[in-house]
């Protein structure tokens, strides 16, 4: 005889990690051992043979206070385990069992809710998710057009049932399935929004609002007879334009690796090499070079001009110093006010805007020297 196997034995733990709750609540998920019936499968579909149309997986029997439906595994033949199975053909396997799986009446379901909010009960919980797969299957099936495999979608939809399982509360009068619905789509949502593409696009508030909505809004913008533009859409979003265009713009565009052949494809450059990057050029660091050593022979020139002390100190210890000394103590050092060494140091700054004007010639566009 074949051994019988407990749902809880079937099923693996889900997936922990941020998720974006459908309600504003902060409270992080515990370590629960809630059970996902897509991760099963695979394993299932690896170690042991499906069953054939004369053997049945689920026994539909009694359900709360009665015997637990058992899961049996047809009894073994000698036969090569078939490892290269297809992702279609293990969806309709896993769909094909999880039909067979009874559903919850309401007063069940309550049951166990009370169970899982008051007592942590995990087998509780378990039996929530296991026994409203078929939820979870539907929800991701509507997903399908977004990603290519679906026994991915639905293990995503079955982490997110064990997330509503955990935050279900049967006193308000709502059925599981009706809450975690919001769960599954929050998590589905949160899966391909992370890996639908190379570069992530929904990492911030507006790249959320923007990831499906964009062409609806779009297509609303049309009808009302306006256009599509960045500013029009930042306003039906509410988020501000450079980050609508900047979600916008990574939408729009097509991935492309750095290392595709542009050209020839012999002797064509990579993408690569034809980006640039987020160094200065070369001209405009050479002429930054320039212009730097030139401002600096000229600070070295006006401060040999000067030829006062107490207006050489100012200039030397106040105004070019990387560690300036305060008018305070030069003034005391001095004997003159903390006014008065003001007046000398704009005075200074004066001499060395006339300066560098006499060097360079009355067109320089040295516009940082006339700042007040």
């Amino acid at each position: 005889m074949a051994r019988a196997t407990k749902p809880s034995e079937i099923l693996s733990p889900s997936q922990e990690g941020e998720v974006i709750e459908p309600e504003a609540e902060e409270s992080e998920l515990d370590d629960m051992h809630i059970l996902d019936m897509a991760t099963q499968a695979v394993i299932q579909q690896q170690r042991i043979r499906l069953a054939d149309n004369k053997s049945d997986w689920v026994r539909p029997q009694g359900l709360l206070g009665t015997q637990e439906p058992d899961i049996f595994e047809p009894e073994a033949k000698e036969e090569p385990l078939e490892t290269d199975e297809t992702s279609k053909d293990l969806y309709r396997s896993f769909v094909t069992r999880a039909s067979r799986i009874p559903r919850l009446s309401e007063e069940e379901e309550a049951a166990l809710g009370h169970k899982v909010m008051k007592y942590h009960d995990d087998e509780a919980a378990k039996k929530l998710v296991f026994h409203n797969m078929r939820l979870g299957i539907k929800m991701a099936h509507q997903y399908r057009r977004s990603w290519a495999n679906l026994m991915d979608l639905v293990q995503e939809a079955s982490t997110g049932m064990a997330i509503a399982a955990k935050k279900w509360d049967p006193s308000k009068g709502i059925r599981y399935g009706t809450y975690a619905a919001y769960w599954i789509r929050a998590q589905l949502t949160r899966f391909l929004m992370l890996n639908g593409r190379l570069i992530h696009t929904g990492n911030t508030r507006a790249g959320r609002k923007l990831y499906f909505a964009l062409p609806g809004i779009r297509r609303k913008l049309l009808a009302e007879g306006k256009s599509d533009s960045v500013e029009n859409i930042a306003k039906e979003v509410g988020e501000s334009p450079e980050e609508v265009a900047r979600v916008v713009q990574r939408l729009d565009a097509r991935e492309a690796s750095l290392a595709a052949k542009v050209g020839d494809s012999d002797g064509g450059q990579e993408l690569g090499d034809m980006l640039a990057g987020d160094e200065p050029d070369p001209e405009a660091h050479a002429a930054q070079q320039e212009l730097t050593s030139i401002i600096g022979s000229m600070v070295k020139g006006f401060a040999a001009s000067i030829e006062n002390e107490r207006d050489k100190a100012i200039w030397v210890q106040h105004l070019v110093s990387p560690d300036p000394v305060s008018l305070v103590a030069l003034g005391k050092e001095y004997g003159v006010s903390k006014q008065r060494m003001g007046q000398l140091a704009n005075r200074l700054k004066k001499q060395f805007r006339c300066y560098i004007i006499d060097q360079l010639g009355p067109h320089t566009q040295l516009s940082w020297l006339f700042e007040k």
